[in-house]
């Protein structure tokens, strides 16, 4: 930048000095070289050169002969040098030197209006460049000056930006030391820069994912114990109920151990359907894949589930938009797609309609279950596919089911990397849409 500065500078104090010769040549020549004559103001001209030039000026003819210098008392003298001969004779039409911290420009006076541009005499200027190098002296000394205020703001600001970073990292620390000490339900507090805060904030919500997960797990051993517990007891109830009365009749006796018989059914169908829970967990599952008829397998579990449905007049119907075969585990989808069904059924109307249909596009097949059934009220839409979660407990303890029917469905489609979407209006009927792979993906 500095040497850019200093070229820059020396052309334009050149051009200037060359112009001014130019000038003063011109000047010089149109009154043959008269220029101590009293009816021109040529040598007041040189010499107002000279000052403004910081310098010297000196005017010779084409015999060498200096008529004018600025400077010194050489008038009427000669000047016969290399230079002075190269441009007297046009082998330069101009010369420049820098004796001394000065620019030196030797020009030729050329009479104009010959046919051969006859060079007449010489004009030579000493100009001072000391203005060119005190300014560059003063570039440099601010450089210097901006280089060491920009190094010393740099220095602070980095003693700033490391003292709030480590009192920002100390913070952070100090709540996960305090988390670590067995307070999992709180947070770390977001403080420091943006991108540390974006980090905090990422912590935190694997912080309350995590929380969320324990809290479901709790719920889960406490539904578990309860749903566990309750057939239990009313197995329990009755067989002291039998202990304690002798004599009683062969057909109350029946009863009762009719009775015990459906509680350890249901016993045993909860054990079924939370090993089936386990076994669809998509991080423990291991799954049986192979080609698949999806038709064939919807067919199958339609024609099962149809004397159920007829029971209450309920018409199921299904529509296959074209064939489809797809790389899944037979077992588990069956398991799923039932339990979609069979919850139509058990949630419907009487006289109600189950529509099953499925259609397939070149990556994924679509099975979409709709019923008449009495829906699922909007607040509890998120929470169906939860384990043991029931919309109307009443209802659901009569129609026998478990709450995990749902969740297992789920779990199922998930091992299949699929996914399930849940439409519904209560009193207007429920929509499942499951997506599959047709392939699939470890």
């Amino acid at each position: 930048m500095e040497n850019s500065y200093n070229a820059k500078a020396l052309d334009f104090k050149i051009s200037t000095v060359e112009n001014q010769c130019n000038l003063i040549a011109n000047q010089i020549a149109a009154v043959n070289f008269l220029i101590d004559d009293n009816t021109n103001s040529v040598s007041t001209q040189i010499d107002q050169l000279a000052v403004s030039l910081g310098g010297r000026l000196i005017v010779m003819n084409k015999n060498y002969r200096i008529i004018k210098d600025t400077y010194t008392d050489y008038q009427g003298r000669y000047y016969l040098s290399p230079d002075t001969m190269k441009v007297m004779n046009g082998e330069e039409n101009k010369i420049i030197t820098y004796p001394n911290g000065y620019m030196q420009v030797m020009m030729p006076i050329v009479y104009e209006n010959s046919k051969n541009d006859e060079i007449l005499g010489i004009v030579m200027a000493d100009a001072s460049v000391e203005d060119v190098i005190a300014t560059r002296d003063e570039i440099r000394r601010q450089r210097v000056l901006l280089s060491a205020v920009f190094i010393m703001a740099g220095v602070s600001l980095a003693i700033l930006f490391s003292f709030l970073l480590t009192r920002d990292f100390k913070k952070v620390e100090k709540n996960l030391k305090y988390i670590a000490m067995g307070h999992e339900d709180e947070l770390v507090e977001e403080v420091g820069s943006t991108e540390m805060k974006t980090t905090v904030k990422l912590f935190n919500d694997i912080l309350s994912k995590i929380q969320v997960l324990e809290d479901s797990r709790q719920e889960f051993v406490s539904n578990v114990s309860h749903e566990l517990k309750t057939p239990m007891t009313s197995m329990k109830v009755l067989a002291d109920s039998l202990l304690a009365q002798e004599g009683m009749p062969e057909e109350v006796y029946r009863e009762f151990l009719s009775d015990i018989v459906e509680e350890i059914d249901r016993e045993n169908e909860i054990i079924t359907d939370l090993l089936s829970l386990v076994k669809m967990d998509k991080k423990a599952a291991k799954v049986d894949i192979k080609p698949t008829n999806i038709n064939e397998l919807l067919e199958v579990i339609l024609k099962r589930i149809k004397p159920l449905a007829q029971k209450r007049n309920i018409e199921i119907t299904f529509e296959s938009y074209r064939p489809v075969t797809a790389e899944v585990d037979q077992i588990k989808l069956s398991l799923a797609f039932s339990n979609l069904i069979e919850n139509a059924v058990k949630y419907n109307v009487d006289d109600g309609w189950i529509r099953v249909s499925l259609n397939a596009d070149h990556k994924y097949f679509y099975v979409k279950v709709a019923d008449s059934g009495v829906g699922i009220p909007e607040d509890c839409q998120d929470q169906v596919f939860e384990r043991f979660y029931r919309v109307d407990k009443a209802r659901s303890r009569k129609t026998g089911g478990t709450g995990l029917g749902l969740s297992i469905t789920r779990n199922a489609i998930l091992v299949h990397k699929g996914a399930i979407k849940l439409h519904s209006t209560e009193g207007e009927g429920t929509t499942f849409t499951v997506r599959i792979p047709l392939t699939y993906r470890a």
